[in-house]
């Protein structure tokens, strides 16, 4: 890898602001000590247009350099942590850190090199990306605007990547997802009368299956739908009025995700009206697919080339991000810097750690973005 002394000289720092987030994960809108953090070093670094009132604990960060209307850029770090388990247990397992790490090392930078920039750049620090979209509702309150946003850039950094690998893809990176709920009603009593029932266990096995199925398309898209959990009854001998199911929706084309959604939608209600039943589905929220700017993708990939020596263009998830909100709105790309180690866990295992490479990749990264746009 490839990687200047401006960056190489902030390794120390780089640790240090790691390891506080790593020690200090907090959920989607509860990044209090994330937030009070991320500002003190931002003051540090003589940052004074931050705002803090944006959405929740979401921070940007306005460096106006010279000519600062001709043009702007926005680089995005999400800054919550994962909830690990039912008690609330956060921990760092997506790499949020890493991204924080990043994007606060490229603002020292920035403002090391103010003079040479030609434009303004917003640093925005987003909560809540694991829960319900912090992305959007930053987007909502004017983030992109005041000045006007023109590009947005966002680092990942991925497990299924070593740590010599960046990935930058033109179109559909990331899935879009949609988890949705379904309440089943039915008509319960005595599990011996079964005939005087309306049984809705049955129901939603039925709809399980069926929901399955769906997920079968033609060989050029691909589709994740079903089922995740059920819930139903207590009891060995009464057949529950209701029944509970949870599942999730994901594609990489946003087309085949909105005629999808229609279709489950019908197929649940109609499984259940022909069994005698009722049945309800909520979408419970919604990213779109991430889906990255073939143009601005091409710029970032010759950039990329210079800093490690393979580039692959040709990876997909079905893992989801609300970035994707912003690349609906101004062009950009989101970009996945590999960080698997020796041993190899997925983000959101127990085990999941990034180390320092990924966080120097990343910064240079995001420093060559801006020289080539605005230096």
């Amino acid at each position: 890898m490839k990687i200047e002394n401006c960056v190489k000289e902030l390794e120390n720092q780089m640790k240090i602001d790691k390891e506080f987030f790593w020690s200090n994960p907090e959920a989607g809108l509860k990044e209090i000590k994330t937030s009070e953090y991320i500002v003190k070093r931002l003051k540090e670094m003589g940052y004074t247009n931050i705002n803090t009132n944006v959405y929740a604990t979401g921070i940007v960060a306005t460096l106006e350099g010279n000519n600062p209307l001709e043009k702007c850029i926005l680089f995005r770090s999400d800054i919550d942590a994962v909830v690990m388990d039912e008690t609330g247990r956060c921990k760092h397992t997506c790499g949020h850190d890493a991204h924080m790490t990043i994007l606060l090392s490229l603002a020292q930078i920035l403002m090391n090199n103010k003079d040479k920039i030609n434009g303004t750049i917003k640093l925005l620090f987003q909560p809540d990306e694991e829960g319900s979209g912090g992305a959007k509702q930053m987007i909502e309150n004017g983030v992109l605007e005041n000045p006007k946003v023109d590009k947005a850039f966002a680092i990942h950094v991925w497990s299924e990547l070593k740590e010599d690998q960046i990935c930058i893809k033109p179109g559909a990176l990331m899935a879009s997802t949609d988890p949705f709920e379904i309440t089943v009603y039915g008509k319960g009593g005595h599990a011996g009368m079964p005939e005087k029932c309306v049984d809705t266990i049955y129901i939603a096995n039925e709809i399980g299956k069926a929901v399955k199925e769906m997920a079968i398309l033609d060989k050029e898209e691909k589709v994740v739908l079903g089922i995740t959990a059920i819930n139903a009854g207590n009891n060995n001998n009464v057949i529950p009025d209701k029944a509970y199911m949870k599942g999730i929706c994901r594609t990489f084309n946003n087309d085949t995700r909105k005629i999808k959604k229609q279709k489950l939608v019908q197929k649940v209600e109609d499984i259940a009206s022909k069994l005698g039943g009722r049945a309800e589905l909520n979408f419970i929220g919604n990213y779109p697919a991430t889906i990255n700017s073939e143009k601005e993708a091409k710029e970032v990939e010759s950039v990329a080339k210079n800093i490690v020596a393979e580039i692959v263009t040709d990876y997909t998830t079905m893992c989801a991000e609300d970035f994707s909100y912003f690349l609906e709105k101004v062009p950009g790309a989101m970009i996945l810097v590999g960080c698997q180690q020796n041993e190899y866990f997925p983000q959101h295992n127990e085990n999941f750690t990034v180390g320092i490479n990924p966080i120097l990749i990343g910064t240079q990264l995001f420093l060559d973005i801006t020289k080539k746009y605005m230096m």
